[in-house]
């Protein structure tokens, strides 16, 4: 089984197994049910989820992240006593990377949740993000890459 995680800038965190990083978002949705608030969810639970997120999206996700933040982890909390915060740490990782990267460089390179284990992480980074823009269904992080998507994205 392959390992996702946190993606963006130059950097990518190890997050967890496809079911561990379900288990997370499922997490955020019954918390999303039960609470009341103003904040575009589908900003985490649909963007972050199964594509990226948006450069001109980062300020609202980051306050929707926050927001599942507060309500899911105590301020005095570790990982070992919440597993969730690794999650959010590693959120917040990606979203400082990405935001450097751009300043540095010009280029956005988006925060996403992709497959971190090699070769796959090196497929991921050639599939357009328009592919992202237009996928129904699972996440490309839970599939099972097929042979011709290995070859399409290898020849990108």
């Amino acid at each position: 089984m392959n390992m996702v995680g946190f993606c963006g800038g130059g950097l990518m965190h190890e997050s967890g197994t496809p079911n561990e990083i379900q288990i997370f978002f499922e997490t955020l949705k019954f918390v999303e049910q039960v609470t009341f608030n103003d904040l575009d969810c589908s900003l985490v639970l649909d963007r972050l989820y199964r594509r990226y997120v948006r450069f001109e999206d980062i300020d609202k996700t980051k306050q929707v992240m926050d927001y599942y933040k507060t309500v899911l982890v105590k301020k005095s909390e570790d990982e070992s006593s919440n597993p969730l915060l690794k999650y959010f740490r590693h959120f917040d990782s990606s979203v400082s990377s990405a935001l450097s990267f751009y300043q540095a460089f010009g280029e956005y390179l988006p925060v996403k949740i992709s497959v971190v284990d090699l070769p796959w992480y090196l497929l991921e980074k050639h599939r357009p993000l328009e592919e992202y823009d237009q996928l129904e269904g699972e996440p490309f992080w839970m599939r099972d890459y097929t042979q011709e998507e290995v070859e399409r994205l290898s020849n990108l």
